[in-house]
């Protein structure tokens, strides 16, 4: 009886593995610095089969973006121009969105990098752009944590929280159908919308 009213869960018990986590920190170190697909896709991923394992992913990409994000605040002292000519190549960034981030450095500081986090900017242009910007490391690190790890733990449980909800009425392998073509959307639209 008590089976009948545990909430189904999209069946894959090896998302809650190390190996698991491991590709949620490498996700997270490759969106930090050249990567353009989130880390969010992986983390929202992992609130389908477990909550436990979405938040271990949020731990683990936060731990990987760190390190890439410092290290492009530490490239900028000397290389900004050349890392954001590089970003500019990739999907979703031009020179105006370059200028956006810019500006909302200089006029909110770290607080910038929370509102980025949450308007589709990409982190690297913020970690890039910080130390011109007058954020001291420190700052730019603590302003990371906070930004990224919101973010992340808030897809983590507003996917967890709808896919304990949707899968005993749809069923899991239509929980995860309904992902995949969730992330398909978002990513058409996004690229759509934002530069190039």
């Amino acid at each position: 009886m008590q089976d009948a009213v545990r909430p189904q869960r999209v069946p894959d018990r090896a998302l809650e593995g190390r190996w698991a986590q491991a590709v949620a920190a490498l996700w997270g170190l490759a969106e930090a610095t050249v990567f353009f697909v989130v880390p969010d896709v992986w983390i929202s991923r992992l609130a389908l089969s477990s909550r436990r394992a979405a938040l271990r992913g949020c731990a683990c990409a936060l731990a990987g973006a760190l390190p890439g994000g410092v290290l492009l605040y530490l490239l900028g002292a000397g290389h900004e121009a050349a890392m954001l000519a590089l970003f500019e190549r990739l999907p979703a960034i031009d020179p105006g969105l370059v200028a956006r981030v810019r500006a909302q450095l200089h006029a909110l500081g770290g607080w910038a990098l929370l509102v980025g986090g949450f308007s589709g900017a990409p982190y690297k242009l913020y970690a890039a752009q910080a130390m011109s910007a007058g954020l001291g490391l420190p700052v730019f690190i603590a302003c990371s944590v906070i930004a990224r790890g919101a973010r992340f733990v808030a897809v983590a449980l507003l996917v967890g929280g709808i896919a304990r909800r949707a899968a005993p009425r749809f069923g899991a392998a239509t929980v995860n159908r309904i992902w995949w073509a969730a992330w398909i959307a978002f990513y058409a639209l996004y690229w759509t919308l934002m530069p190039r």
